[in-house]
């Protein structure tokens, strides 16, 4: 039964929202989202074995209606948190989540994942990344 709650909440707050997806596949973003670096460390001073990768900590924004594609987290692990919005994420194909304030993701080596705000309020959240400085994603 507990296993049920969390598809049980999201269901209820996509339809609270009022927004609509097909449960197989996320609608293209409008448009992306935008990120400001709030810190980066260069991990290769303090660990030489990992010369050439940074350790950053970003603001992000998804305005209604923003997003990325999928995209993977192959040699780019993310921890994401979310203050504020919802955000509708599918995850490796499965049907897509949608995740509230307060929640955290955790997107290793294995994720390919796509996200979009499909509500009404812009929804910020707090990502920590472990990348080479020219990675893409992410972007911020």
């Amino acid at each position: 039964m507990s296993s049920l709650m969390p598809a049980v909440v999201a269901a209820i707050a996509l339809a609270a929202s009022g927004a609509a997806y097909a449960a197989d596949t996320l609608p293209a973003p409008a448009h992306s989202i935008t990120g400001e670096k709030l810190g980066v460390v260069d991990l290769g001073k303090a660990f030489p074995q990992m010369k050439g990768f940074e350790l950053r900590f970003s603001r992000l924004t998804v305005p209604p209606g923003a997003g990325l594609t999928p995209h993977s987290h192959k040699e780019i692990p993310e921890i994401v948190y979310i203050v504020q919005g919802h955000l509708t994420e599918q995850r490796n194909g499965a049907a897509p989540v949608v995740y509230g304030p307060g929640t955290t993701l955790i997107n290793d080596e294995t994720v390919t994942h796509a996200v979009l705000n499909q509500g009404t309020e812009t929804v910020i959240y707090y990502g920590t990344h472990v990348s080479k400085p020219q990675a893409t994603p992410p972007r911020y």
